[in-house]
């Protein structure tokens, strides 16, 4: 068969597709293949179709004998990682998705199939490190840092669960998923704050002392004392965290985006078409930086509510 008949069958096959007639597609590189059993284009395109259609086992057969026609493809190993992910078959994902990686150490859908991968055996902290390594070789790709908050937010890390949504929907202002989950995250602090925090007002300790108001400490027993030293690290530890963020956000978000806003507006008609858009960028730096702010405000009040808990009047 020549060259012009098996690309006239490949428009045919494209074509169904598109139409989701997925089946008569999936005949039509069969034909072709029967012909050239080494085209590899049929086989990533019969492969997909097979995908399509949830027939799982016979797109990884195919993507399989790409990795013999093309060994030093990472692409193939990626697709069969994606597809045992998609199985709930983790560990046979990561299998592959190392051997990808091994082909291609720069690839940061390897990387982020891992993170699915890690995540799915409750691998949490790898799971981190997956989704963090794909955004070194690709910062702009959404769901990973969609899915790393998730992974933050698991771990009740909420300090970098709110970055990493913030970040997707710098990337992606229209994403939904990553809007409601800090809606969500907002929710659960607040849930945090009230538990912690059962007073109405908090107890000003100077007043009580102006007052002549003895304060006292009840005994701790060892576990209660390990308890509150643990939970006091946990929360400062967030703390300086949050503060960081702060800081960062002021010197790379807040200060250069003042700077370009000025530089827009200074240099007149021509740098105007850009005013607007720096104007908006400027917008999503200050609220990131106002939303992390009311974070440390509420981490602030859960500290001070450990603090008064764990106090007692001598009386009692």
């Amino acid at each position: 068969m020549s060259d012009s008949k098996i690309s006239e069958l490949y428009q045919q096959a494209r074509a169904l597709q598109k139409s989701h007639h997925i089946e008569k597609a999936i005949e039509i590189y069969e034909r072709i293949l029967s012909i050239k059993p080494s085209d590899k284009k049929a086989h990533v395109a019969i492969a997909t179709a097979f995908f399509q259609l949830q027939k799982y086992p016979e797109a990884i057969r195919h993507f399989e004998e790409l990795t013999r026609l093309a060994p030093l493809d990472a692409s193939p190993y990626i697709n069969m990682g994606a597809i045992y992910n998609r199985m709930g078959e983790y560990k046979q994902a990561l299998n592959v998705l190392r051997k990808a990686v091994q082909k291609d150490k720069k690839s940061a859908d390897a990387f982020y199939n891992m993170g699915i991968a890690h995540k799915g055996l409750n691998q949490l902290s790898m799971a981190v490190t997956a989704y963090k390594q794909a955004l070194v070789f690709n910062h702009e790709m959404v769901d990973a840092h969609f899915n790393l908050g998730n992974v933050y937010l698991e771990m009740k890390n909420h300090t970098q669960a709110h970055s990493s949504f913030t970040q997707a929907l710098e990337i992606s202002p229209g994403f939904k998923k990553a809007r409601n989950a800090l809606k969500v995250l907002e929710a659960e602090s607040v849930k945090e704050q009230e538990k912690r925090s059962p007073f109405g007002r908090l107890v000003d300790e100077t007043t009580l002392r102006k007052k002549g108001t003895s304060i006292s400490t009840r005994a701790l027993s060892a576990e209660e004392r390990e308890n509150d030293r643990r939970e006091i690290h946990k929360l400062c530890d967030e703390i300086t965290e949050i503060t960081h963020t702060i800081v960062d956000d002021l010197k790379k978000g807040v200060n250069p985006g003042l700077l370009n806003l000025n530089r827009c507006i200074s240099q007149g008609e021509k740098h105007y078409s850009e005013l607007d858009e720096a104007y908006t960028v400027f917008q999503k730096k200050v609220k990131a930086l106002t939303d992390m702010r009311k974070l440390l405000e509420h981490r602030m009040l859960e500290l001070r509510s450990h603090e008064e808990l764990m106090k007692s009047n001598s009386a009692n």
